[in-house]
């Protein structure tokens, strides 16, 4: 006698998945790619899947997630769980009485009406997914990741859903050639934090290159490949300046450098302001001015202490002159400076004399 093989899948995930089939929704089981987000059945886009074609392979896999197929639906995809875009969607489309909380935002379900905008080209990290191509991730779907889709509101396949109200926004001005890959980048490092993986943020790329930009198919392919490759490498190197909602780094080496110093304190306090305001711009030049930094409330230290931190930093290789004080034209400038561990131990290397104002001349009889 042959014992049965106990299933893997939860009761809540079958019983779901039977009771959305029983209600009328298309559905396909999940579980493929790097994300777990991929159909692990080939004809999923053709007729209806029957329900052991969904469990089946759900049960074979050891996958704990189902898609709900568009074929009449239509899911506003937020990026983000923020309530109040969420509050702004719903004033543009309707109240949707059923949402699902997905691993970064949300989803929002309403009856299919037609073409939908494209809400990336407006600049909003969220898209619209209808049609029978196109599918999301069923409500209680656990992702290999431990990404969990939470029914937030209403349920799904009971709940009666709102038809997709059109409503024209003001499209953007179109990006003229010339400005199109300077735009393109701008709105790559905009989305980078929103997406999961460099491909997807090609596509909202190419989503805007085909509706805003002038002459779309004179920018190939490739070209939005190569930005966003470049802005997720900035993302995942930690480099994505966004105003006061970043993160920015401060070199062990500098911290080392100062510790020890009677004023190290100081030191590093005004290092990390410096590296704070200035430090995402390579090479920014920029002014000391003590008593206009105490006014604004960023550094409450003394302008004496805070000259002898300057003169720290400064002797550490931290910070230099770059521009000297021209009275009535222009302030004192200094730029900040990176540590290159080992440059002067090194044998090939040797000091560059520090030669006097003409010396050269005098030395070569005015050869140079």
């Amino acid at each position: 006698m042959t014992a049965l093989r106990a299933s893997s899948l939860p009761g809540a995930i079958r019983n779901e998945v039977a009771r959305l089939k029983g209600a009328g929704h298309t559905l396909l089981p999940l579980g493929g790619g790097e994300d777990g987000k991929g159909p692990i059945v080939r004809a999923w886009a053709g007729p209806g899947l029957t329900l052991a074609q969904i469990l089946a392979p759900m049960h074979r896999t050891g996958s704990q997630a189902y898609g709900v197929r568009l074929d009449k639906l239509a899911v506003v995809d937020c990026d983000s769980d923020d309530a109040e875009l969420v509050a702004r969607l719903e004033a543009r489309f309707g109240a949707s009485p059923v949402h699902v909380k997905t691993p970064r935002g949300r989803h929002l379900y309403y009856r299919a009406n037609g073409t939908a905008p494209n809400l990336r080209a407006e600049g909003l990290p969220v898209d619209i997914k209808t049609g029978a191509r196109s599918y999301v991730m069923g409500p209680l779907s656990l992702r290999p990741d431990g990404g969990f889709y939470a029914p937030a509101k209403g349920v799904l396949g009971v709940d009666a859903l709102p038809i997709l109200r059109r409503v024209t926004a003001t499209k953007p001005a179109p990006i003229q050639t010339g400005q199109r890959h300077d735009n393109l980048m701008k709105e790559a490092i905009a989305m980078v934090e929103y997406v999961e993986s460099a491909e997807e943020l090609t596509a909202n790329l190419a989503s805007i290159r085909d509706d805003r930009c002038d002459d779309p198919a004179t920018i190939p392919d490739a070209e939005l490949r190569s930005i966003a490759g470049w802005a997720w490498a900035r993302r995942l190197e930690n480099q994505i300046y966004q105003g006061r909602n970043s993160a920015f780094r401060v070199d062990r080496l500098a911290l080392d450098a100062l510790r020890g110093c009677a004023n190290d304190a100081d030191a590093i306090a005004l290092l990390v302001l410096l590296v704070d305001r200035h430090g995402h711009t390579p090479g920014k030049r920029f002014p000391l001015d003590f008593k206009a930094m105490r006014a604004a409330g960023l550094l409450n230290l003394s302008v004496p202490r805070l000259r002898g931190a300057r003169r720290t930093l400064e002797g550490a290789g931290l910070l230099r002159l770059a521009g000297r004080h021209r009275a009535g034209s222009r302030p004192q400038t200094y730029i900040l400076n990176r540590l290159n561990p080992g440059v002067y131990s090194a044998g090939n290397v040797e000091p560059m004399p520090k030669a006097q104002h003409g010396s050269v001349q005098r030395e070569t009889g005015g050869r140079v």
